[in-house]
């Protein structure tokens, strides 16, 4: 930190410069950014400020299925947590923009359905053909109801065609 002296009223006053990845930040701001600079060193990174993680693989009739989307919703109310469907029928699941979720029972929806073809860039194409029973789609239909625990979660969830 470097400092430098002013004279606002006549009287020299000082003042800290902070440079803050190349730029420099005079007065009180500076100060600011030298404060959260520092918590964030000693916060450190974390992937996830949920305590638990979930992922599985997502199959109908023991039969890998995907593209598509799952949704895990709180028995109790709250933030839902979604999940893309890759191609192989796994998932991981986000809480708005980070992974994870909070622990808790949950009811969770499922939804695949058929690609649209002929997608152009802008398009809002209808939904494609369901590919799943429909009462997967509903977490109030779907019977899937599981408890997610702090720490990692693997849950495969097999869907039936009946």
């Amino acid at each position: 930190m470097d400092f430098v002296f002013a004279c606002s009223d006549n009287t020299p006053q000082k003042f800290p410069i902070v440079r803050f990845f190349g730029r420099i930040v005079n007065g009180g701001a500076g100060i600011v950014v030298s404060c959260a600079a520092v918590q964030f060193l000693f916060v450190g990174c974390n992937r996830s400020s949920q305590e638990a993680q979930v992922s599985g693989r997502v199959t109908l009739d023991g039969s890998r299925i995907g593209l598509g989307m799952i949704v895990f919703a709180p028995v109790g109310g709250g933030k839902p947590a979604t999940g893309s469907i890759a191609a192989d029928g796994s998932y991981d699941m986000k809480t708005s923009y980070e992974f994870g979720l909070a622990p808790g029972k949950y009811k969770v929806a499922v939804s695949i359905r058929e690609l649209p073809k002929n997608v152009q860039r802008g398009d809002q194409p209808p939904p494609g053909k369901l590919l799943i029973p429909a009462k997967y789609e509903q977490s109030a239909t779907s019977r899937l109801e599981y408890d997610v625990v702090p720490g990692n979660n693997t849950i495969d969830i097999n869907l039936t065609s009946s």
